[in-house]
């Protein structure tokens, strides 16, 4: 792994501790369903990466990290994917026949990707062009978070035209926006991800470069999550004016 991809997995996962530990909170005060699945996701997200860092950070490369780590950090990654799609159908597509096939298909993809990468040996899952199976996960992984990032920009735009009819609060309306913006920064950072993946299994080096890519966006949608959730009060200002000047 490049060293700003590491430093940046770690910031995240301490982030993704915070958030899912708030998230988790609320969740207890409010009794959502919706808040618990994604306190989950995260929290199984900070999981992932806490196998995998820590031993990491005493090691020279990640083939010397046990394959217990490697693949336990892989294994709480998936279960976060599939817990994922679980929140986005109940926020966006609670009663829809497709969007349970889809959480299913989400599911199986994850479940028999990580299965496969075992029958692989592939304990780290960057055998993108030796493991056939690495590629189910990788569509396990992206295919939540294009869904979430569809359903939310398609929400704004929708809410949008209420908002200029005072139909909607503007609050409302811009979080389907950190919504769709947090999805569409996931998918970039897993087509990096997947890119890094494929320099590593062509050279045998990892792109300081992607590394630095992937640094710096692992944790910009988790921060988008919290305004979500938790916007400041400068924020809520700001979006409320905003509102005002466009159903003016």
């Amino acid at each position: 792994m490049d060293a700003n991809a590491y430093i940046g997995e770690v910031i995240s996962g301490f982030v993704y501790l915070f958030v899912g530990v708030r998230l988790y909170r609320l969740s207890r005060r409010t009794g959502g369903a919706p808040e618990a699945l994604i306190a989950a996701s995260f929290l199984l997200w900070t999981l992932s990466y806490a196998i995998w860092d820590i031993p990491y950070a005493f090691v020279d490369s990640e083939e010397l990290v046990p394959a217990v780590n490697s693949y336990g950090s892989l294994v709480a990654l998936a279960a976060g994917n599939a817990v994922l799609a679980f929140f986005i159908r109940a926020v966006f597509r609670p009663g829809a026949r497709w969007a349970t096939g889809f959480v299913a298909a989400v599911a199986v993809s994850n479940l028999a990707g990580v299965a496969g990468m075992a029958w692989h040996s592939d304990w780290e899952g960057t055998g993108a062009l030796t493991n056939p199976w690495y590629w189910l996960e990788c569509f396990g992984s992206i295919a939540p978070i294009t869904w979430m990032g569809v359903e939310g920009l398609a929400q704004y735009f929708k809410t949008r035209r209420k908002l200029k009819l005072g139909l909607c609060e503007p609050m409302s309306c811009n979080r389907f926006l950190l919504w769709g913006i947090a999805g569409a920064l996931w998918v970039i950072l897993e087509a990096i991800v997947t890119a890094s993946d494929l320099v590593y299994a062509l050279t045998g080096e990892w792109s300081a470069l992607l590394g630095v890519a992937i640094g710096l966006l692992e944790f910009v949608p988790i921060a988008i999550i919290w305004f979500v959730f938790f916007p400041p009060v400068f924020y809520r200002r700001w979006v409320e004016r905003r509102g005002k000047l466009l159903a003016a």
